[in-house]
């Protein structure tokens, strides 16, 4: 049968983890991390160590989550911790025994927490998540969420994409539909890239017809550099309200089930490195059409100090949940819209399908999908 040969980048291999070994500055998915992440999952988690100097592309870094790998980084003092949480882990072992500790190696390691610096130079950036509903035809084309959420952001278009970086083809979204028609019914998921944006489009065949998930970092254009979120509360803010209009009129011309619209601070390359961030603050939400049917959500039940507004056609009707802005937080606002939904009924809205009774609707030729911006 032959003597099994390691797949080059691999560096070692123990009872618990693959581990593969980085110097490079920047972390790309280059083809041979791609293939590697991409051969499914065993008992053995991949574990990618790299210095504190090193930093992921957004494209490394979703593959790396996608595939159940984690980034360990060793710090100056010869510590060891996860590179995305901060978590310090007594060994590299550590790092393949579980995705979370036990409250045992929690205490264990409360003592010699890491150390991790604070980012800085940081721009600011909202990060959109958003799961569009296709239905299985000859005319569905893909990436129109990305061109309408970069051009209302900051008024730019993608312009290259690919499957392993660096990224080699020109944005075409009539190229991208037929290289995921190619591969169905296999997942396949793409990097995307512009002047203003990075991102990953996640393309796949389910039950109900084809969904879409774009994830996409995008940089929010301000007159000033600097880490004062004062100084760009009114580019942030702005930039959110035309998000609203870009989500309301993804919800008219197509079927979208879910978005989260979260405004951060991060690398201005839109890279992700081993530091310390400021929080998050999620400041949009939006409860696509097949919720609202099928979990029976009304605007009036959902307790947030803005007005949710009822987006999308008629017959189909979505909602736009505001949250919070550069000076609020949006956390209670968000706890508040879902305890509102139900905790046990978050996963429908998230993943869920449309109603039985939709099925005609998708392919109905006065159905949104027709009315899809840049559909061929």
């Amino acid at each position: 049968m032959g003597t099994p040969i390691r797949h080059p980048l691999i560096d070692d291999v123990t009872s618990h983890v693959v581990r593969v070994d980085s110097r490079a500055r920047v972390v790309r998915l280059s083809a041979p991390l791609a293939d590697l992440l991409g051969r499914g999952r065993s008992r053995r988690r991949i574990v990618l160590v790299t210095g504190e100097a090193s930093r992921l592309t957004v494209g490394a870094r979703a593959a790396l989550v996608g595939a159940g790998a984690a980034w360990a980084v060793h710090d100056d003092h010869g510590g060891l911790r996860d590179g995305l949480t901060g978590s310090p882990w007594a060994d590299l072992d550590s790092a393949g025994t579980s995705a979370e500790p036990d409250v045992g190696d929690q205490a264990a390691e409360a003592g010699r927490a890491a150390v991790v610096q604070e980012a800085v130079g940081t721009a600011a950036q909202l990060s959109v998540d958003l799961t569009v509903l296709h239905r299985a035809s000859h005319d569905t084309s893909l990436g129109g969420a990305v061109e309408l959420l970069a051009e209302a952001v900051a008024a730019s278009q993608p312009d290259r994409w690919g499957e392993t970086e660096p990224l080699r083809r020109p944005w075409d979204r009539w190229v991208l539909t037929q290289h995921a028609r190619h591969a169905a019914p296999e997942l396949v998921r793409i990097v995307v890239e512009g002047p203003h944006l990075s991102g990953t489009v996640t393309a796949r065949v389910t039950e109900h017809g084809i969904e879409e998930t774009t994830a996409l970092t995008l940089s929010v254009p301000t007159e000033g550099e600097g880490e004062v979120d004062g100084r760009d509360g009114d580019a942030v803010d702005a930039a959110v309200s035309r998000l609203a209009a870009a989500l309301s009129d993804i919800a008219r011309t197509s079927l979208p089930t879910f978005a989260l619209v979260v405004a951060r601070r991060g690398e201005p390359d839109r890279s992700v490195r081993a530091v310390t961030y400021p929080q998050p603050n999620p400041v949009l939400l939006l409860i696509g059409a097949p919720s609202v049917a099928r979990l029976g959500i009304e605007a009036t039940s959902i307790p947030v100090p803005r007005g949710v507004s009822v987006v999308g056609r008629p017959r189909l009707p979505a909602l736009v949940v505001p949250l919070g802005d550069a000076s609020t937080s949006g956390w209670e606002a968000l706890h508040d819209t879902l305890e509102a939904v139900g905790p046990d009924r978050v996963a429908d809205m998230v993943s869920g399908g449309p109603p039985e009774s939709w099925h005609d609707d998708l392919d109905d030729p006065d159905s949104p999908e027709e009315a899809r911006p840049g559909a061929p």
